[in-house]
């Protein structure tokens, strides 16, 4: 099989090394990150400016862009369109609920599924262990059950993983609802002028049943089905029954 592997944490990424040597085991791995940190970039592409393509060594390539950019280039001009499924990540870090719109880690294997290529978007969820081999070892595991169940085209899917040795088991979630506890921090640099940083503590969240957020409290991994396609179809219906003109 020809695997893409992405991020948004770029080439010195914890959770990439982990990921190639685990995927390895499964195919021939080509790898395409952003050249610097990406994280939180959404699923924004680079149409203003050049982009530049640079071979680090066999198989392993930066991209001068975000990780979306990351996988067109991998799609359309390294596989030429022959690939069989695309991993993004080990994202250092959760990607629950809305982050999920925020996260460059999720765009990847979103834009993964926009080309109609099963994709998987991976976050180790921070503690003390920052295990990423073991958190490897568990995706690969995932990829190939998921495989044998076809994926539809145009779905892809969030895997969350617990930093902890006491696992578990593994469950399909819905996108669950962060609790943001930002704020904008304002400095005044040496000459004066004012600047700001987007500052708070780690998002927490809602415990509500069977979502992203709960499954990961109680040590579960948490597998979270997404689709390109986001008509709110309830809302959908019910303008449909509006009179028109």
């Amino acid at each position: 099989m020809r695997i893409l592997i992405t991020n948004d944490d770029g080439l010195y990424g914890a959770g990439l090394d982990p990921i190639i040597n685990a995927m390895k085991k499964l195919g021939e791995v080509f790898v395409v990150v952003p050249n610097s940190q990406m994280s939180a970039s959404s699923h924004s592409i680079t149409l203003h400016r050049p982009i530049r393509l640079i071979r680090q060594k066999k198989n392993v390539y930066t991209v001068t862009g975000t990780p979306a950019d990351c996988v067109r280039f991998g799609v359309m001009e390294i596989f030429k369109g022959r690939t069989d499924f695309i991993v993004s990540g080990i994202n250092d870090g959760a990607n629950l609920g809305e982050d999920c719109i925020y996260s460059g880690t999720v765009a990847g294997a979103r834009e993964g599924a926009m080309h109609g290529i099963p994709s998987f978007a991976v976050s180790l969820v921070s503690g003390k262990k920052r295990n990423f081999g073991f958190a490897a070892d568990y995706t690969a595991k995932i990829v190939k059950k998921a495989l044998k169940f076809d994926i539809p085209k145009y779905s892809f899917l969030n895997i969350n993983i617990p930093d902890t040795d006491n696992i578990k088991g593994m469950k399909v979630t819905k996108m669950g609802k962060r609790i943001y506890n930002d704020y904008i921090e304002e400095k005044t640099d040496p000459r004066g002028f004012k600047y700001y940083w987007f500052a708070g503590k780690d998002p927490s969240g809602y415990t509500i049943k069977d979502t992203d957020i709960l499954t990961l409290n109680k040590k579960y991994i948490s597998i979270t089905p997404l689709k390109i396609d986001q008509t709110d179809l309830a809302y959908f219906r019910k303008l449909k029954s509006l009179p028109v003109g």
